[in-house]
């Protein structure tokens, strides 16, 4: 019986690599709605991963902000989700 083949790690394919942060942002669907808090795990020019409560109550699309100024507002989409946290893509 032979040895299997040693497993691969995967590879990240990004073509923006991505910065740890860890820092807290802001989610709304709308201008003017409240905000709910999220963690920003990590982030890059396109897109970042949130730690968030209830990954499924977050919709599709949103807009989150980086900090508590408007200026740092970013339109989002999610492209995936998971347990604890969820995916999003800039659209801006």
């Amino acid at each position: 019986m032979s040895d299997p083949e040693p497993v691969q790690e995967a590879q990240n394919e990004r073509a923006d690599p991505r910065t740890t942060v860890r820092r807290c942002g802001w989610l709304s669907r709308t201008k003017g709605e409240q905000l709910r808090e999220c963690v920003v795990v990590d982030e890059s020019r396109k897109g970042a991963r949130l730690a968030v409560d209830a990954p499924n109550e977050i919709p599709d699309d949103f807009y989150i902000y980086l900090s508590l100024e408007s200026t740092s507002r970013h339109h989002c989409r999610v492209a995936w989700r998971s347990d604890k946290q969820i995916g999003v893509e800039f659209l801006d």
